[in-house]
């Protein structure tokens, strides 16, 4: 286990498990959703509101190893899209932040086919706290629409601090990535 502490983000500790492929599975579920249309008519003329239909498809991927001891864990993957098959050497990455007793998968690697897989959605939210960036950017609208210089002092302030986040959680995950890709 390694602790990992970002500037930016409660720290967590990392995790892994690897193992043969004893069994593997693969899933695809297409979400559909939908909105608008309608409209109406008086007199003759009218308007129709425009009809949007979105799908997404969610790839789930089921494996099942065994590690050089004998120990079998299952792990059920979401956006992944794996390749792999019974007998490949793999490692499952995951992260639980401090305070939990669980957390997600961000990373899998298989060391037969040299591929590995990072959710790069999972990995910025391992070094950024969106919340932070949000209340900075209210607070910054806020001071904008004073019309004083101290508020403009006050509204740049924020936005460097906003790019510091940025920059420096950006960097901390870039880190960790090439950190990664070397073990």
């Amino acid at each position: 286990m390694n602790r990992v502490n970002p500037s930016f983000q409660k720290a967590f500790e990392l995790y892994q498990f690897s193992g043969e492929v004893a069994e593997s599975g693969k899933n695809m579920e297409t979400r559909v959703s939908g909105g608008g249309g309608g409209g109406s008519t008086y007199r003759g003329s009218g308007y129709a509101a425009p009809v949007s239909i979105t799908s997404q498809t969610v790839i789930h991927d089921q494996l099942f190893l065994v590690n050089p001891e004998g120990k079998e864990k299952s792990f059920q993957l979401q956006d992944f899209n794996l390749a792999c098959r019974k007998g490949n050497q793999v490692t499952i990455r995951w992260y639980i932040r401090e305070g939990k007793n669980q957390g997600p998968y961000f990373g899998v690697y298989n060391h037969s086919t040299g591929q590995n897989y990072i959710s790069h959605k999972e990995t910025k939210r391992m070094f950024l706290n969106p919340l932070i960036v949000i209340a900075l950017v209210l607070v910054g609208i806020f001071f904008i629409f004073q019309a004083n210089s101290l508020s403009l002092l006050i509204t740049a302030g924020i936005a460097f601090l906003i790019w510091k986040i940025l920059s420096t959680s950006k960097k901390e995950r870039e880190e960790f990535l090439k950190n990664l890709a070397e073990q």
